[in-house]
């Protein structure tokens, strides 16, 4: 996502770039939130005491959120509040999807403007080898895509007279990056590549995906079919795991952790609350919670619940806490 904000005017400028984020506005734009865009008006004719729509005109409308809903899109439905004179206080639905800007007026929580920097955290270049058994492309992907080198592995009987020398090649580019890596590529190559790796630790960081092609084309097709961005969801999936995972080991040692509203909701008077935990599922029912706790200094730690950890955590109410202490 991209995002900036004007706190002066409260006023919060933004672009999704994925489902997930239309996701994370739709906890976030509340009723009663000024939202602006730019959006398809129908233009209504009179003919006797018919009205006919007769096309459409894409306005600048302001409308006073009442009803936000997600399907393939975020529908924020209300009031027009700015726009041409004679539509003011009409009915207007505006329809947010992946890549539209649009501007968000209201009063905004440390909580909300966090989950929002949490989503536009530029993306972690990822290390990139595409290959076959004759050749190998190496690219960084990241906010942009950089071409960093081709590796010939010869044509012809060359290959099966030094195949060693061409995967030797590669596994030493894998082995300078600091990154998340991945090795893909049609054929049996990027297993041999794996299999000819004797870095437990350089193992650890690669992950590979089958293609059906190489070079630009191969890299186009790891890009569509979601791998990258898999990789990179995955390491805040790790982070939230390691929390729910610690809060489930201190509850079943009768630790320092807590679930439950009443329960969090006490330790969090007490000053005991070190870390709240919400699901994405409970966010609206446990505001004022999470509102009380950013004021007590407690970090506010959202868990989605697409993911076995968040599901645990739902099953507990949505609601839990790492304390400071034992109590």
């Amino acid at each position: 996502m991209k995002a900036s904000f004007d706190p002066k005017h409260d006023i919060g400028r933004l672009t999704p770039e994925s489902l997930d984020d239309l996701f994370i506005l739709k906890d976030i734009i509340t009723p009663g939130s000024l939202v602006k865009a730019k959006t398809q008006r129908s233009i209504q004719v009179k003919r006797g005491d018919d009205i006919e729509k007769v096309g459409k005109k894409t306005v600048l409308l302001t409308v006073i959120a009442e009803k936000i809903e997600l399907t393939d899109k975020l529908r924020i439905s209300g009031r027009i509040a700015e726009g041409p004179e004679d539509i003011i206080r009409s009915s207007h639905t505006i329809a947010i999807e992946p890549g539209m800007y649009f501007e968000v007026q209201r009063t905004w929580k440390s909580w909300e403007l966090n989950k929002i920097k949490l989503a536009e955290k530029k993306q972690e270049p990822v290390f990139i080898c595409i290959l076959d058994d004759r050749e190998a492309d190496i690219y960084i992907v990241g906010e942009r895509t950089e071409h960093k080198m081709h590796i010939s592995g010869g044509v012809g009987k060359a290959i099966d007279q030094k195949p060693q020398e061409y995967f030797g090649k590669i596994v030493s580019e894998l082995k300078k990056a600091e990154m998340k890596i991945i090795v893909a590529g049609p054929g049996f190559a990027r297993e041999d590549i794996i299999k000819s790796i004797k870095d437990s630790d350089l193992k650890k960081k690669i992950t590979t995906d089958g293609l059906s092609h190489t070079g630009e084309v191969g890299l186009q097709e790891l890009i569509n079919r979601g791998t990258i961005e898999k990789i990179i969801n995955d390491s805040r999936l790790s982070e939230e795991t390691e929390i729910v995972e610690r809060l489930l080991t201190e509850i079943m040692k009768e630790g320092k952790a807590i679930y439950g509203i009443n329960e969090t909701h006490d330790a969090l008077k007490q000053g005991a609350l070190e870390t709240l935990l919400i699901s994405d599922m409970k966010v609206r029912e446990f505001e004022e919670i999470m509102d009380f706790a950013e004021k007590k200094s407690t970090k506010v730690m959202i868990i989605s619940s697409k993911h076995q950890s968040g599901e645990k955590l739902l099953g507990l109410g949505g609601i839990a806490g790492l304390l400071r202490y034992k109590i």
